[in-house]
């Protein structure tokens, strides 16, 4: 072993003897899936994004970072990826080489179910040349460098018989100790995180209150912000948010697959209403998945709130009212307030909406199969505009990729082509948005409670946990 490693080893158990504070951090919903490759729901990304370094990074602007990889476009279809020096170790001591990153392209390329596989799939050839990583491309991709955002993992993982979905081996600043009954994470410095599903808002906020979690984060209804803004011995901040709430549409469903019935539901939400009452006042309305702060952010005229209009859509299309449908949502009680009030608006227009609420891994199993008329549920830490191919592009059907909805449409398709081409997604925002392809509802403002013993914690847009890096609890 070299001395490298013994520093690391050595380093590492000392901060553990000298750093035994655990972190309590209460959430609404427990991760459903750890792997680097699997993971798809939003608590498993923010714990994947502590554990392992990506190859390339988008920082709060949108703009490619590495602490990896200096590139150089040599031209439309070919990439030399030139690795720099960096002295980087894996949670077991294991030092990180240029194998290690062109393991995390291969091993996407060539498992089929992993999340970026498809993107990865315009890869004609990858080969390691001295210190140097060269790619050659199908087609000329002007985003392909934001495919390479990937979770760095060593290249020998099944010789060192790690499994990824209980366990990590990462580069990250934490690594994961448990997964049952609790997330638990080890800082390098020794400091522990411990995340604790609590369902209920209000039994989140006693549990704060009554100093049994430090720390807790979003997903909770106005009067409990209030409460907690006004209680003495709690810190509290809000900050605008990047994560956007929309209803997801099946585009094979037999009703919702007119587009009369979709713009009769716009048009039926009190959307400003919903946000006054049950939300921060950094919350935004949303008419798009990106926030105006992103470059590929287009102007357009949000759907109004008017009933009347709501009602004579359907009335126009030969629909006899009352029509019935079903949304799909978690069992969440704060997701199933907001439901109900949707529900009580819909049903001013004609539209009987049944609530079905699931557990997360039953709810999460049907909207990936298709098995719903709509859901509403939240894109959480969206950073470029490709997710609209992966949204609406036809080929990207689940498992390998986000059309949940299974929209399937060749103009569509052909606009993402272009966008991709060109570097300019208007004409694609522009089609969502006139056939309500899915319905943006409100850019959920961030907000945050913690006991006086915790410090060097702040929000960050997408509502990420990235300080979590830097906390510190004092008693």
């Amino acid at each position: 072993m070299t001395n490298k490693f013994f520093i690391f080893l050595f380093v590492s158990l000392f901060s553990v003897v000298g750093y035994s504070e655990t972190v309590k951090f209460g959430i609404a919903q427990s991760p459903q899936n750890l792997h680097p490759h699997l993971n798809r729901d939003a608590a498993s990304e923010k714990i994947v994004d502590l554990v392992y370094e990506k190859i390339f990074d988008l920082d709060f602007t949108f703009n490619l970072t590495s602490d990896f990889i200096e590139y150089e476009k040599i031209n439309d279809k070919r990439y030399l990826l030139k690795i720099k020096q960096f002295n980087k170790f894996f949670s077991n001591g294991q030092k990180l080489t240029e194998k290690d990153i062109l393991f995390s392209i291969q091993s996407n390329i060539d498992n089929p179910l992993s999340k970026f596989h498809e993107d990865l799939n315009i890869i004609e050839s990858i080969q390691l040349s001295k210190n140097n990583i060269l790619i050659q491309l199908k087609n000329n991709d002007p985003y392909f460098l934001n495919k390479l955002c990937l979770p760095i993992i060593p290249y020998n993982i099944k010789e060192l018989g790690v499994d990824l979905s209980l366990s990590s081996l990462g580069s990250g600043n934490f690594k994961i100790l448990e997964t049952k009954p609790n997330v638990l994470l080890e800082r390098a410095d020794g400091l522990m995180v411990k995340f604790i599903e609590i369902k209920d808002p209000s039994v989140r906020a006693l549990k704060i209150i009554n100093r049994e979690i430090d720390l807790l984060q979003n997903d909770l209804p106005l009067p409990i912000i209030k409460l907690l803004q006004n209680k003495r011995g709690i810190y509290t901040e809000t900050k605008s948010g990047s994560n956007v709430s929309y209803i997801g549409f099946n585009h094979q469903d037999h009703l919702v697959k007119d587009k009369a019935i979709r713009k009769a539901i716009a048009h039926a939400i009190n959307q400003k209403e919903i946000i006054q009452y049950f939300f921060n006042e950094q919350t935004n309305l949303a008419n798009q998945l990106l926030t105006k702060e992103h470059w590929a952010y287009s102007e357009l005229k949000s759907y109004d709130f008017n009933p009347q209009l709501s009602k004579q859509i359907l009335v126009d299309a030969g629909y006899q009212l009352p029509i019935n449908l079903e949304l799909k949502t978690s069992t969440d009680p704060f997701r199933i307030k907001i439901a109900t009030v949707i529900q009580s608006q819909l049903k001013q227009v004609g539209i009987n909406l049944k609530i079905k609420s699931l557990d997360w891994s039953t709810f999460y199993k049907d909207i990936q199969n298709g098995n719903f008329q709509i859901y509403s549920l939240s894109w959480v830490g969206l950073k470029s505009p490709e997710i609209y191919k992966q949204i609406f592009f036809s080929k990207m059907t689940p498992p390998f990729g986000l059309n949940r909805g299974f929209y399937d449409s060749l103009e569509m398709d052909n606009l993402i082509d272009n966008a991709l081409e060109k570097n300019n997604w208007q004409k694609v925002v522009a089609l969502m948005h006139e056939d309500i392809l899915m319905l943006p509802l409100w850019f959920e403002g961030n907000f945050m409670a913690t006991l006086p013993s915790i410090s060097n914690y702040r929000l960050y847009l997408d509502g990420s946990w990235t300080d979590l890096n830097h906390i510190r609890k004092n008693d």
